[in-house]
């Protein structure tokens, strides 16, 4: 641009002298003499002012190179004054630094960084072109808005008047043009658009635009905005009768548009829609169907699916598309939305398989695919080793290592029972996520609840370990993982800022300790009590399981009922109407609960500690937590006084509204935890009472009683096993007709 400026500067500069000597040589040459004036007749005027033609050049070499100042007031030093002054006058007479219109003619006309229809550009001043010149930095927004109060959209002016007519095809163009961020942000002006400019009556292609771009939209207004576009759509004429039966009133669909369409009601998880839109396009010839030759379609199938959470039709849609033709191949998107999907249906088998097939057809890896598949391995026995595989496969093809890989390989070493390794990620995410925020940021609250779940199964390690059973984490065996896992530890700063958390200054930490286990736990705890400000929803009901799971593993029972009734709280919603009142505390520890005029002293309240957050309320899953504690602690009359306040629990409004379905569910897993705590104490008459006086409801199975017949036949009740061993044939002969009859439907 600035040697523009300078070639119309020279240009400029070279017509003001030459009209200063022609005026100053009284030649007074009329309109049709100044053209026969040539060269030579120039040269000699130039001779005649005491100037060579090298001196004029230096002069006008000084008028180009000078700055603005210079234009306006240049002097030419080896001049007279009176000179001078003349000068000065011609320059301030061509070159006004007032007149904006004049001085912009020095500067080239934006120009977009796209072609635009000429139509468009006839209209456009360069103002509003000069917002759409680079790719990087444009801005539409006021472009369309130009277009909104021009000509193109004002009914009452002539269309011979326009340079050029607006089209359908040049709104095609424009919205093409356009990039999809911001091309979301001006629906509705497009949209407003197409119908005043009137290109949108009778033409199904700019109807095709205006639907593909409600997709853009959030779904509520993408479901308005497509229901009014509807009222002039026909969708079940073809064009040909349309054109026979002169139906101009409406505009028929296409085969774009019921794909569009299709599309539209798959975001919106319509299955209904989505099935009526399928029959439809599978009438056509395979060769006019869109489902056989895009992706497009299926894919927005797919993500439907995935989004109602129905695993087996996304991965029959899935398969369709690998096998029914080239055109419809997966793309590298869809093969990482499959294999999230896998791992979080737990078939890890299909994930890697999906994988291997990427892998074979030369598909690009996306980093997502590594750590869904690492993430889902974790979470299967046996396959905590082929989780780090992908993770080094992550390191091998150069991903960018952030707070998402590391999280993942904290889950890794959380499932693997390696304290030391998670203690580590978790410090080091912390420290980092501080830097970049220059204040305290806590990792996120599942790497906290992995952390705290990783403390409670060290006890589950140690009790092993005293059987035969040892472990050593794959951190300590693979050579590869041990790398990192030395890097990370060598990276542990327990002071990296003054409120660092409280983490023993304990690098290589195994929790064999189980007392300074349980004292950096409550440390951590008190301290994300007390710093709470630093996120409001940071303390979860999951993050709260995970501490009390903690306690109750390595505290004294007391202390874990101390902390059950100080962050939890019993649900009473709904019980008054079932004939049971929650009274005030007769004192400062007990609740007393009456139940057909019986009184009975059922939970021990909590103090008047005022926490940063809500008590949670007590539900099925922080009961069964309970039994595992009862079980740990090996206390019978704490695991009975559950058992009695769950039911107390099962009568609120909120177990009555599960369906029974759900509550037969919820019911027998608490029952197995329950046997589980009467096996563990080798009570075995409670035992057997409770699986004989459940047999109608559930399902016993020899998998669900393998601890208890062990027990008897330890003890010598024979009888007891007969009458079990019946149980579970019961239930076996009543899971073989549920399967039969299941199969005939």
């Amino acid at each position: 641009m600035t040697k523009q400026v300078k070639q119309n500067i020279k240009v400029k500069k070279d017509e003001i002298i030459r009209d200063k000597v022609i005026k100053d040589s009284s030649l007074n040459l009329n309109e049709g003499d100044k053209e026969k004036l040539n060269d030579k007749d120039i040269d000699d005027v130039f001779k005649a002012l005491g100037l060579t033609e090298s001196e004029s050049e230096l002069e006008n070499s000084h008028l180009i190179e000078g700055s603005n100042d210079d234009l306006v007031n240049n002097t030419t030093k080896n001049n007279n004054d009176n000179n001078d002054n003349d000068t000065n006058n011609d320059n301030n007479q061509s070159i006004d630094l007032n007149n904006e219109k004049e001085l912009m003619n020095l500067f080239p006309k934006p120009k977009s960084y796209v072609k635009l229809p000429d139509s468009i550009n006839s209209i456009l001043s360069p103002e509003i072109i000069s917002n759409i010149t680079q790719e990087e930095n444009s801005n539409w927004e006021p472009v369309i808005d130009a277009l909104l109060t021009s000509n193109i959209c004002d009914p009452t002016v002539p269309i011979d008047i326009m340079q050029s007519e607006f089209t359908g095809f040049d709104f095609h163009q424009l919205i093409v043009t356009i990039p999809k961020k911001q091309k979301s942000l001006i629906v509705e002006k497009l949209h407003e658009l197409a119908l005043l400019s009137g290109v949108l009556w009778g033409n199904i292609h700019v109807m095709n635009d205006l639907l593909a771009l409600c997709n853009l939209l959030p779904n509520e207004k993408s479901k308005i905005l497509v229901e009014t576009l509807l009222k002039d759509i026909d969708l079940k004429s073809s064009s040909i009768q349309s054109i026979e039966n002169n139906e101009d009133t409406m505009i028929v669909a296409n085969t774009t548009t019921k794909a569009i369409l299709l599309n539209h009601y798959a975001r919106l998880s319509n299955i209904d829609k989505v099935r009526e839109y399928v029959n439809e396009l599978n009438k056509l010839p395979s060769n006019k169907n869109p489902m056989n030759t895009s992706p497009v379609v299926y894919t927005s199938i797919l993500q439907m699916y995935m989004r109602l959470n129905n695993y087996e039709l996304a991965k029959e849609t899935f398969d369709t598309m690998k096998f029914l033709s080239m055109s419809t191949s997966p793309s590298s998107r869809t093969y990482t939305s499959m294999i999230l999907l896998d791992t979080l249906n737990n078939n890890i088998e299909h994930g890697i398989s999906v994988y291997e097939e990427m892998i074979e057809k030369e598909i690009k890896i996306e980093p997502d695919t590594l750590l869904a598949l690492a993430k889902g391995c974790g979470s299967r026995k046996g396959m905590i080793a082929k989780g780090w595989d992908f993770i080094i496969k992550y390191y091998e093809n150069g991903f960018n290592v952030d707070s998402k890989v590391m999280e993942i390989m904290m889950y890794l070493a959380y499932v693997d029972g390696d304290l030391a390794f998670v203690r580590g990620i978790w410090m080091n995410i912390c420290e980092t996520n501080t830097k970049l925020k220059e204040e305290i940021q806590l990792p996120h609250a599942k790497c906290t609840k992995w952390l705290f779940n990783t403390y409670y199964k060290i006890g589950d390690i140690i009790e092993n370990s005293k059987n035969g059973q040892n472990h050593i984490p794959i951190g300590m065996i693979d050579s590869r993982v041990r790398s990192i896992r030395k890097k990370v530890l060598e990276l542990m700063n327990f002071e990296f800022h003054e409120n660092a958390p409280p983490l023993l200054p304990i690098i290589e930490f195994d929790g064999s300790n189980s007392e300074m286990m349980l004292n950096e736990t409550r440390a951590l705890w008190k301290y994300m009590i007390h710093n709470n400000g630093f996120n409001n929803n940071y303390i979860s009901e999951s993050l709260i399981e995970a501490y009390l799971y903690v306690v109750g593993r390595y505290a004294k029972l007391e202390t874990f009922e101390k902390e059950w009734n100080r962050l939890t709280i019993f649900d009473n919603e709904g019980i008054n109407e079932n004939n049971i009142i929650i009274e005030e505390p007769s004192n400062e520890n007990e609740f007393i609960i009456k139940e057909n005029n019986t009184t009975k002293s059922i939970i021990t309240s909590s103090n008047n500690e005022i926490l940063p957050f809500d008590r949670i309320i007590r539900n099925d899953r922080l009961y069964n937590m309970c039994m595992h504690i009862a079980r740990n602690q090996a206390s019978l009359s704490f695991a009975q006084k559950i058992w009695t306040e769950r039911g107390m629990y099962r009568k609120s409004s909120k177990f009555q509204k599960m369906s029974i379905i759900k509550q037969d569910e919820a019911d027998f897993k608490f029952a197995r935890l329950m046997l589980s705590v009467f096996t563990h104490l080798g009570n075995v008459g409670d035992g057997y009472k409770l699986v004989l006086s459940s047999q109608n409801r559930f399902m016993w199975t020899n998998y669900h009683l393998k601890s208890l017949f062990m027990l008897c036949e330890r003890l010598g009740y024979t009888t007891f096993s007969k009458e079990l061993f019946k149980v579970v044939k019961r239930s076996d002969k009543w899971s073989r007709r549920q399967r039969r009859h299941s199969g005939s439907k």
